[in-house]
């Protein structure tokens, strides 16, 4: 069964560009992945610090590896510092 996520990440008033460049940077490698059906990375135009993430993967298990390379690993590591605030939320397909 599929798992498709929407994750919202809130950039600092003075980290847009950072959080921005950052979230581009997983792009290309992440639809490459085995097992990835979509990843996309929005920017809201009337909140420019607000980003959406929409992924969809195959399995937990590919969503699981999707975890362990190196740039999700860059990502995780790095994120923290330009991030004023987090959603996560799993959708189910009706």
């Amino acid at each position: 069964m599929a798992i498709t996520r929407q994750i919202i990440f809130l950039a600092k008033r003075d980290c847009i560009k950072e959080l921005k460049a950052l979230l581009k940077s997983t792009i290309e490698d992440t639809k490459k992945e085995e097992g990835c059906l979509m990843y996309e990375v929005f920017q809201t135009k009337s909140n420019p610090v607000e980003f959406i993430v929409i992924d969809s993967w195959e399995s937990e298990e590919a969503l699981n590896k999707h975890y362990e390379t190196p740039h999700y690993s860059h990502f995780i590591n790095n994120f923290k510092q330009y991030n004023a605030h987090i959603e996560p939320f799993e959708l189910e397909l009706l």
